[in-house]
């Protein structure tokens, strides 16, 4: 403390000013940051544990659903059975290399989505390409349509 008492009265003051402010900033860096770092890795590691817990345990509740037969009945006789169920009238069916071609004459349009959305639902047939034509009465198309197999 002699050091101190020959400080002049301005120093000492500067002594009493910059001594607690260099400890708090010295327990800030070194104490408090490291604790509250600690902390936020300490949190971060949790909620991972807690999400590999999570997914393991939907892992472990989760049924495996039974993988679909395959509809192995050949593509044409698929699509001319269903669309003598939906009474449908098939004018043209010609095999291509990606699937077969079907042509309907005045049908109606409902009952043409009808029929695709159970060629697809239940029969495993996958509409490729449509093309339509309006005919004079109100509701009723032609359409040629590509029909293939699903893969």
């Amino acid at each position: 403390m002699k050091g101190f008492d020959r400080l002049s009265r301005r120093e000492k003051y500067l002594v009493a000013l910059v001594v607690p402010l260099a400890l708090l900033v010295a327990l800030y860096q070194f104490a408090w940051l490291p604790l509250q770092s600690g902390a936020a890795q300490a949190r971060a590691d949790i909620a991972a544990y807690r999400l590999v817990q999570d997914t393991a345990a939907l892992a472990a509740r989760a049924e495996i659903a039974p993988i679909a037969p395959v509809n192995d009945t050949p593509l044409a006789t698929r699509i001319t059975s269903s669309a003598s169920a939906a009474q449908l009238t098939l004018r043209r069916i010609e095999p291509e290399s990606e699937g077969i071609r079907v042509t309907l004459d005045d049908t109606p349009f409902a009952t043409l989505l009808l029929w695709l959305s159970d060629l697809e639902e239940q029969h495993d047939v996958t509409l490729q390409a449509l093309e339509v034509d309006r005919r004079p009465a109100p509701g009723v198309i032609s359409a040629r349509l590509l029909l293939g197999g699903l893969e």
